[in-house]
C-alpha cells in the first residue's frame, strides 16, 4: 500500500513537473512572437506555480488526514507502550537476577 501511495505521489510530480515544463515553453515561444509581454508571462507562470504549490499543500493535508484515519483504525504499538513493556521486562530480570539460588540436599539413600 506504502508503494502505491509512493507511485502516486510521483507520478503526479511527474505531471506537474511536465506540465510546467510545457506552461514556460509555451509561453517562451509567445513572447517570441511578441503575442504575450514578458512580464504577463512571467506573471502567468508565477501564478501557476503559484497555484499548484498551493494545491500541492492542500494535497499533503488530505492526504495526511487519510493516513491518520487509516492508521487509527488499526491497533499499533506506541513508543510509550513499548517503553513501559521493556520496563517490566527489565524489572523482571533484575528480580529473577536477584533471587538466590536454592539447592536441593538430597538425603543419601539407606
Amino acid at each position: 500500500m506504502q508503494d502505491l501511495f509512493k507511485k502516486f505521489i510521483y507520478t503526479s510530480i511527474g505531471l506537474v513537473s511536465i506540465t510546467a515544463e510545457t506552461l514556460k515553453s509555451t509561453v517562451d515561444k509567445l513572447v517570441e512572437e511578441s503575442k504575450l509581454s514578458s512580464e504577463e508571462g512571467k506573471k502567468l507562470v508565477d501564478d501557476f506555480m503559484k497555484n499548484t504549490e498551493d494545491k500541492k499543500d492542500e494535497f499533503e493535508s488530505q492526504l495526511k488526514t487519510l493516513v491518520e484515519k487509516i492508521v487509527s483504525n488499526f491497533k499499533f504499538v506506541t513508543e510509550s507502550d513499548l517503553d513501559e513493556v521493556m520496563k517490566r521486562v527489565e524489572a523482571l530480570e533484575d528480580r529473577k537476577e536477584a533471587k538466590p539460588k536454592t539447592v536441593k540436599k538430597v538425603a543419601p539413600k539407606s
